[in-house]
Order: C-alpha cells, then structure tokens, then sequence
C-alpha cells in the first residue's frame, strides 16, 4: 500500500505550507531542492539533515533545522482511518500488509515511530533503504526479494501514481490505482475471495 495520497492525506504540500506562514519563499527554490538533492535523501544517497541546511537560509526559515523538520513532518501526519481499519481487519484475516513509499530517512522514521505506521503495517519497503524510487523496476524486484516465499502473482500493489504502477506491473506485479477508499475496497473484496 502506497503511503501518501492513499494511507497518509495531505492537505497541502510542505512548500506550501511554508508560504502561509508568511516567509517570502519562491517555490522555484524549493521546487529545485526537491527536484535534486530531496530525490537522492529518498534513495539514501544523501542526508537531508546536511542538505536542508545549505538550503533553507535562501528559503526565508531563520529557526532551526529541527523545528523545521518538526513543521514539515508535523503537518503531514493525517491517516485515513477508514484505511487503518481496513488495513487491520485484512491483517486479522492474515492478509499481510506492507507500506510502499518513496521517503527520505527522517520522515520514514517519523512515520513509523511517531505516527505509528508500524503498528498498522507488517513491514515497509521506503525507497531510502531500498535505495531505489517506486517509478523504477529495481524498487519492486527489490521488495519482492523481502517477501521470501511469496509469488509475485500474490502480491497486489496499490498506488495513486501511474509511473509507479507501470514499474511494478513491469516485474509482473499486480498494480491498482488507488483512487478513493470506497474503489479500493471493492476491488480489494474481490481479490480477497477469489
């Protein structure tokens, strides 16, 4: 199960949520980290803890480091309860549940520990210690290789991103697009009792 846009809900993007603070940000700037360093924190390739600082200065943040991560993972932190129930009863069938996600370390760490995702997951497979992106084949052939004995025509992989899903169909995995809850537990009810 893919983690946010599916199982975490998002009101805005963090840059976003920069600007209503009134900090005289351009997106551009914040655009550009994402688009370079952010992508190689998410496979493990970087720490964002020594990246941010060279950035945030340029960005108008003039606290700390740490309470800019506690702003940024703070603020995206709401779970779809209907999904975590969902999640919990398919686990009590001994459905097992995995969390799919493209994440840096830190926030992975926030998710799981402070959020709690692991008490709803049996396991994760993050793109920083996969260290691939969810859009690449090597993600996915990666994460089948932590489910020992599990048969890639088992395994059914839900994401709101179609690049994501076409790589893990590209390994012969199952892959849905997740739209709403409601579409996604029909489909998830048929699989179950096929």
């Amino acid at each position: 199960m893919d983690c946010d846009g599916s199982v975490v809900k998002r009101d805005k993007y963090f840059s976003l949520r920069l600007l209503d603070l009134g900090i005289p940000i351009k997106k551009a700037q914040v655009d550009e980290f994402f688009q370079n360093e952010f992508l190689l924190c998410e496979t493990g390739r970087a720490d964002l803890k020594q990246e941010l600082p060279l950035r945030i200065k340029d960005w108008g943040w003039n606290k700390t480091l740490e309470e800019l991560l506690d702003f940024w993972f703070s603020g995206e932190t709401l779970t779809d309860p209907d999904m975590m129930e969902n999640l919990q009863q398919m686990r009590r069938q001994g459905v097992k549940c995995f969390l799919t996600t493209d994440q840096e370390k830190y926030r992975m760490a926030y998710l799981w520990d402070t959020v709690g995702l692991k008490h709803n997951f049996d396991g994760k497979f993050s793109s920083c210690e996969v260290g691939y992106l969810k859009r690449q084949p090597e993600y996915w052939e990666k994460a089948c290789l932590g489910l020992p004995g599990c048969k890639k025509d088992e395994i059914v992989v839900w994401d709101d991103d179609l690049k994501c899903l076409a790589a893990a169909q590209s390994v012969g995995l199952r892959a849905e697009a997740y739209k709403t809850f409601r579409d996604y537990k029909i489909v998830m009810g048929r699989l179950i009792e096929a």
